[in-house]
């Protein structure tokens, strides 16, 4: 498995093909949600990208730099794996790559995540803290968690 990250403005039309495709059957057809994927947000972000060696894109994350996503905060969002490469630590792997990624860059903001909260348990292992009441977000229940690098440098 191979991982590399690049902002929007690095990627090639077939990479960006690609995450689309991925998160579209992640979360349109495999969540059954609504939304409009691409939402205009693509451009400000970091596009983690998870490749198995055949060149299948497995597993993805968008990053954000200091309040592209919310006033004084970085994020990580849209992460998603494929079905067939679940049950492997790839959803881990990637949140770990992406937390490294923004404590390099910016060590002393914290990130915020809108996570879907049956996956509260995963986030908090990472060291995510829940700091808000359940909202919906495309039908789906979310929860705000947010996690400050001081407090957990030693698990990444």
């Amino acid at each position: 498995m191979q991982i590399r990250i690049k902002h929007y403005d690095q990627l090639t039309r077939d990479e960006l093909y690609d995450i689309l495709h991925l998160r579209a059957v992640v979360f349109n057809l495999g969540q059954q949600c609504p939304c409009v994927d691409p939402d205009g947000k693509d451009r400000l972000a970091w596009h983690l990208c998870l490749r198995h060696r055949d060149g299948t894109l497995a597993a993805y994350a968008r990053i954000f730099g200091p309040d592209a996503y919310k006033p004084g905060y970085t994020a990580i969002g849209r992460v998603a794996v494929l079905e067939a490469y679940r049950g492997q630590g790839l959803g881990k792997r990637i949140m770990r790559e992406a937390l490294n990624f923004l404590r390099q860059r910016f060590p002393s903001v914290p990130v915020v995540i809108s996570a879907q909260s049956y996956l509260q348990r995963f986030y908090e292992d990472l060291g995510f803290r829940r700091t808000g009441d359940e909202y919906l977000e495309e039908g789906i229940p979310h929860i705000r968690m947010e996690f400050h690098h001081q407090n957990k440098k030693s698990m990444l």
